[in-house]
């Protein structure tokens, strides 16, 4: 099977990774090591692509993130945040050179999704790298510091139902707030643009643009005009 990739001249094979060259060919696209079904190039010899890379969309239009102006992918060689998710990547991304927006791959192509069900009791959240499973309900003396902390809201998790990772003991969810906010919103006080829900930036510490505080873990944030506001804030009636 051949396709003609738009960031390369010659026609690119699909065929199975030598087992032997694995630790020696990296993806052009992602940089990463290729272990398993890869495009190269028979002409050039040394250029080749994850097929999960290959595969992209060359460019995505009217995004509900940034509906202004097509992302064309490109194939990146410095650190971005991804203006979805705030997480910092060196590799591919989808990107608005006229007003500097990022889209990694995953938030560019799953626009809505802040977590997914992994079971009955378990999701994926955007927030975090680890699965996260439901907490047993814990009633506890409100003035007791258990040290359940929401790492959303930074509120005590105690006498609701909140989710945890198993790896990282300290990461924990309110449901509300893992599974309740909306990904993204169009607030009154700034209209223009889409505000995302993201984890908060240690590199861009901005003070909700209402109440002033910068201690929320999650805020809804306009990349293009740099101003936040936390969650309480921006739902509010």
């Amino acid at each position: 099977m051949e396709i003609q990739h738009f960031k390369h001249e010659h026609p690119l094979t699909l065929e199975i990774m030598n087992p032997s060259e694995i630790n020696s060919v990296s993806c052009h696209a992602c940089k990463k090591r290729c272990i398993d079904l890869i495009y190269s190039c028979k002409v050039c010899g040394g250029y080749h692509l994850h097929k999960s890379c290959a595969e992209l969309p060359e460019k995505i239009t009217q995004h509900p993130f940034h509906p202004l102006h097509p992302l064309p992918l490109v194939f990146n060689n410095g650190r971005y945040a991804c203006c979805g998710c705030g997480k910092w990547d060196r590799t591919l991304l989808y990107w608005c050179r006229a007003c500097n927006f990022t889209l990694s791959p995953d938030c560019a192509l799953r626009p809505t999704t802040k977590y997914e069900f992994l079971g009955e009791e378990r999701i994926r959240h955007f927030l975090h790298d680890h699965p996260l499973d439901i907490m047993a309900l814990r009633l506890v003396d409100m003035a007791e510091d258990d040290g359940d902390v929401c790492s959303a809201c930074k509120k005590s998790c105690s006498g609701d139902i909140s989710y945890s990772c198993q790896q990282c003991p300290n990461f924990k969810l309110h449901r509300s707030c893992a599974e309740e906010l909306p990904r993204a919103i169009r607030h009154r006080v700034h209209p223009q643009h889409p505000m995302i829900l993201r984890a908060k930036d240690r590199f861009f510490d901005r003070e909700c643009v209402a109440c002033q505080r910068t201690d929320n873990a999650l805020t809804y944030r306009c990349s293009m005009c740099q101003i936040e506001m936390d969650p309480e804030c921006a739902l509010a009636p």
